[in-house]
């Protein structure tokens, strides 16, 4: 699976480009981020706006509050999560039985 474009196409000037130089666009200078682009919690939530690579849908989606779309992740996740496992570690044990 590829974690970039083959090609950029910058989704604020429409810029269409093969080499992203210092994760920006080179027409209009916005922040392009990609999964291989190591960037720490902190600095993420200091930039708190900018462009990211979804690779499922190839398109970039634009994070408007990178808190909110963590815990959103999050969420995601631990909903992905639970159905992949049947609620296997999620249930509280209240309705076993225990056998001596």
């Amino acid at each position: 699976m590829r974690f970039r474009p083959d090609r950029y196409i910058c989704p604020v000037c429409k810029r269409d480009f093969a080499s992203r130089r210092e994760k920006c666009c080179p027409g209009c200078g916005t922040l392009l981020l990609i999964a291989s682009d190591v960037l720490s919690d902190e600095e993420l939530t200091a930039l708190t706006s900018f462009w990211m690579w979804e690779t499922p849908k190839g398109r970039w989606n634009y994070i408007a509050n990178w808190e909110a779309a963590k815990r959103e992740a999050v969420e995601r996740i631990g909903e992905f999560t639970k159905a992949r496992l049947g609620g296997v570690f999620f249930d509280s044990g209240s309705d076993k039985k225990t056998v001596h």
